[in-house]
């Protein structure tokens, strides 16, 4: 295997990675004691969830009884904070609140509470509402929803073309989802702040990662099926009073290195030339078809190539970081961007992290 640079994920030899829960920005030391798995979830388009699996029976002073019962400190609407990594310096994992309790019961075990939250993006998908927005940039469209549900908004490199938005009894989470995707963005919420970027720009920091050491598990495809040499998309500008058209080769294809999917294409025997046209994709301006256009290619060249992984437990390793793999081959070994993570733990294989990362080029 070659040599690699990857970094390990504690200073010392051996260390606990034993996740810590704080409820209500208080350590509860029975929480912690009685955790018993931990799955904690992220995708494009914001909204992280977590579920966190309790042991509920034990000693209270004197007695045995449901260690976390109606009165105690857990309960729905409880803020609940998810700090995992190596225990001597946890980086948080999850910030949200409880929004569903499960009781499990069984003869022969014993009880379990399963504690079920989202981040503070969870009111964004609980408001519905119809409106119309005019003459908004994205930005503005998301600084709007984040101001109307408590949260800062961090925004840079985006689509500054304002547009007529229409809102039809739709979540503000749903529609901000739709309208960044449209414009090949997407938004991750840190804390309280809404951070929102373009696709191709997201960095929140590369991790290396080595087959047969950190990389425990891997599965990789380079599909061409989907893969295009052109997009062009069409509409009416009725401002102007003619019709707009644009054509996109790829603007923004991400991290990575080698050749795209596009080229390629050329390798088939019938298929190095494939144009499609996006009649379904309205537009009203030149500007917005070119846009279009744009993200169409790009969405489709970046799952050109996806990993999907398995590592040791990562807090680092989150939607909007990226991956580099070393020890799969000269094929594989890339630069990849996460685009979904899943923190796991539980007490036999301890905390291990899922992730599929997207990349657009593949070694000839």
């Amino acid at each position: 295997m070659p040599e690699t640079t990857e970094r390990p994920v504690s200073s010392l030899p051996a260390y606990s990675a034993r996740p810590t829960v704080r409820i209500d920005g208080q350590p509860l030391a029975t929480v912690d004691q009685q955790l018993r798995t931990m799955t904690v979830s992220e995708a494009e388009g914001g909204l992280a969830s977590l579920v966190l699996r309790l042991g509920n029976w034990g000693s209270i002073g004197d007695q045995v009884d449901h260690l976390f019962d109606a009165g105690g400190p857990v309960g729905l609407g409880s803020r609940i904070e998810v700090y995992a990594g190596d225990a001597s310096g946890p980086r948080k994992l999850f910030d949200g609140e409880v929004h569903a309790l499960e009781g499990v019961y069984s003869i022969g075990g014993a009880p379990e509470l399963v504690l079920l939250a989202e981040d503070g993006l969870f009111a964004a998908r609980q408001a519905r509402r119809s409106a119309l927005h005019e003459s908004r940039t994205l930005e503005q469209l998301a600084r709007d929803i984040a101001s109307r549900h408590g949260l800062t908004l961090d925004a840079s490199g985006l689509p500054a073309t304002p547009g007529l938005w229409t809102q039809v009894d739709e979540s503000d989470l749903a529609f901000l989802r739709r309208t960044a995707a449209r414009l090949d963005c997407d938004f991750q919420l840190v804390d309280s702040t809404l951070q929102l970027r373009r696709c191709a720009d997201r960095d929140r920091g590369t991790i290396e990662l080595a087959m047969y050491s950190q990389l425990l598990a891997l599965r990789v495809i380079a599909d061409l099926a989907d893969q295009v040499s052109e997009i062009s998309v069409g509409g009416f500008d009725v401002a102007r009073g003619r019709a707009c058209a644009a054509t996109s080769r790829g603007a923004q294809r991400g991290p990575g290195s080698g050749l795209t999917g596009t080229q390629l294409l050329g390798r088939l025997r019938r298929g190095n030339r494939r144009s499609e046209h996006l009649g379904a994709l309205p537009c009203a301006s030149q500007a917005e078809a070119q846009a279009l256009a744009d993200t169409a290619f790009d969405q489709r060249a970046r799952r050109f190539v996806r990993a999907h992984g398995q590592a040791e437990g990562n807090a680092a390793l989150r939607v909007g970081s990226r991956v580099r793999l070393r020890g799969t081959g000269q094929r594989f070994d890339n630069t990849y961007a996460v685009v979904e993570a899943r923190h796991r733990f539980d007490t036999v294989s301890g905390y291990r992290t899922d992730f599929v990362g997207e990349c657009a080029y593949l070694a000839g």
